[in-house]
């Protein structure tokens, strides 16, 4: 798709919807040009309410990304593996609530992680003063899930 200057903040966003107990696999995609900076819920990658599911999200790579990678929200079980993530903006890789258990990320690589310049209500936010207006490659709302063998590299902080 075309870039229109005036709104370049705007791109496409995948989301998985209510879909407790079915295995969905997201593999080999490139997401760029995905997210929509300041609009809250979407992101490249998106599993969202999901409840207790395996899926695996696995070899993709999302570059110039306008809001996050991928996010987990009250979703439970899901695999994410071997993914590239580079020149994005806002927490990258990420659990949402809390609520989030039993996910799995592993040996995924986020580089040049950037501030938002648009508010989305969030901790990413550049409004969000008790969090310290930052974005994390590795944003982790709760210990039960299992990160191993992830990088973050080059993240701007302001």
């Amino acid at each position: 798709a075309e870039t229109d200057p005036e709104e370049d903040w705007i791109g496409g966003h995948s989301i998985v919807y209510h879909t407790p107990n079915v295995v969905q696999t997201i593999q080999g995609v490139m997401f760029d040009n995905f997210g929509q900076e300041g609009v809250l819920g979407r992101y490249p990658i998106h599993f969202h309410m999901s409840g207790a599911t395996s899926s695996l999200v696995s070899k993709n790579v999302i570059v110039n990304s306008n809001q996050r990678c991928v996010f987990i929200h009250n979703t439970d079980g899901v695999t994410i593996d071997d993914n590239v993530a580079f020149d994005t903006k806002g927490h990258c890789y990420a659990t949402e609530t809390g609520n989030e258990r039993n996910n799995v990320f592993t040996n995924n690589l986020g580089a040049y992680t950037q501030l938002l310049t648009r508010s989305n209500g969030q901790s990413d936010s550049p409004s969000d003063t008790m969090h310290g207006k930052g974005a994390a490659t590795f944003w982790i709302r709760n210990m039960e899930n299992t990160f191993v063998g992830n990088v973050a590299a080059g993240s701007v902080k302001e």
